[in-house]
């Protein structure tokens, strides 16, 4: 029983102080404790953020990557100084038959994943008339075919247990459009029409799937956009800034805990307002 006086007021009730919490309470306590995540793409950016958030709540992470293996290393660094594990493995998600790789070296080293965010993607500022088939199929591949493969992969372990979450990083530019780049576009409005139809295929199973569309947010692959290609999107955004990457890892987090149980099939907008639907 503790009593005394707060700021003028007055309590007498049974509490647990923070400061007094064990380890083990505080692991209850994060919102991804003892889950293990796969974050595609993860050596920067979006996916660099989601990564350490998802540690910061509770989770070991797997750390992702194509070709920035130092950056990957660094990423898994923050990670382990958070307390958590980190397993980085190096894979292409447009192949199949790496992505099969990765899911062999985490069944290895974790047993499987119990939350999967496809985040791995690419993009060029082209117009219609200057992309060709090389350059059209490198954005499907990587944007949607490893979506897909991923998902296909790691939801093996999820069914068996009865629970995952998968989240997959869509775009403004599914639902808006854009005069540029239209094969990202393409390939970001065929991640919600995957997102839905894996929500259904995979409900039964107590997994969810949802989509995070992000707005105009600080990364590396927003950062070749042009003063006034920024000036005019920021004209948009109701907000007045630009989102950063954490604005998404919390949102990732969210979706990832339990506490978004009842949410599948659904695309969260994170955009500042620039886009309501």
């Amino acid at each position: 029983m503790v009593a005394g006086n707060i700021l003028g007021i007055r309590f007498s009730r049974n509490i647990t102080l923070l400061t007094g919490l064990s380890s083990q309470a505080w692991r209850r306590a994060m919102l991804l404790a003892k889950k293990v995540a796969l974050v595609t793409g993860s050596s920067r950016g979006i996916g660099r953020a989601v990564a350490l958030e998802m540690a910061q709540e509770g989770a070991d992470v797997v750390v992702n990557y194509a070709l920035s293996e130092e950056r990957a290393k660094e990423v898994a660094g923050a990670i382990e100084t958070l307390g958590r594990k980190a397993l980085v493995v190096k894979a292409d998600v447009s192949r199949f038959d790496q992505v099969e790789a990765m899911r062999r070296k985490i069944i290895e080293e974790f047993g499987g994943v119990d939350i999967l965010v496809n985040n791995a993607g690419v993009h060029h500022h082209l117009k219609s008339w200057e992309i060709d088939q090389t350059e059209w199929n490198r954005v499907l591949d990587v944007n949607l075919d490893g979506t897909f493969f991923c998902s296909r992969a790691f939801s093996a372990e999820m069914r068996a247990k009865k629970w995952g979450r998968i989240i997959n990083i869509s775009s403004i530019v599914a639902f808006v459009g854009t005069d540029h780049e239209a094969h990202y576009g393409a390939s970001k409005a065929a991640v919600v029409g995957l997102t839905r139809s894996l929500a259904l295929e995979l409900a039964p199973y107590n997994i969810t799937v949802n989509a995070i569309s992000p707005g105009l947010i600080q990364t590396d692959m927003t950062a070749s956009a042009t003063d006034e290609q920024r000036r005019r999107e920021l004209e948009l955004v109701p907000l007045g800034r630009i989102g950063q990457p954490e604005d998404i890892a919390y949102t990732a987090v969210f979706l990832a805990s339990e506490r978004a149980g009842f949410i599948t099939g659904q695309t969260i907008h994170v955009n500042g307002g620039e886009a309501m639907f």
